[in-house]
């Protein structure tokens, strides 16, 4: 997995692209720009987003520890309410 750069597009990129067997573009915080006419040059719209290349083996590496902290957070979730409820006397 590389580290995010910044890259321009004429259209509107997809969040993940196949670009090669089993290496796809990531991309994230994608904001299209507007450009006004400037120096003789037409305005003209483009979108701008940070991507990287990742492998798709990095890719369930990353959904997996989504998952975890997504669990995590429910746990934390749950075991707060608990203590809220045992605080309040209802439990």
């Amino acid at each position: 997995m590389k580290q995010w750069t910044e890259e321009r597009c004429a259209e509107k990129p997809k969040e993940l692209q196949l670009v090669a067997p089993n290496l796809f573009i990531q991309r994230r915080n994608i904001t299209e720009q507007h450009h006004e006419e400037k120096d003789g040059q037409p305005e003209f719209t483009d979108f701008v987003c940070e991507s990287r290349e990742i492998t798709e083996s990095e890719i369930a590496i990353l959904q997996s520890v989504e998952e975890i902290q997504t669990e995590k957070s429910v746990t934390e979730a749950i075991d707060q309410y608990t203590l809220q409820l045992m605080e309040e006397g209802v439990l």
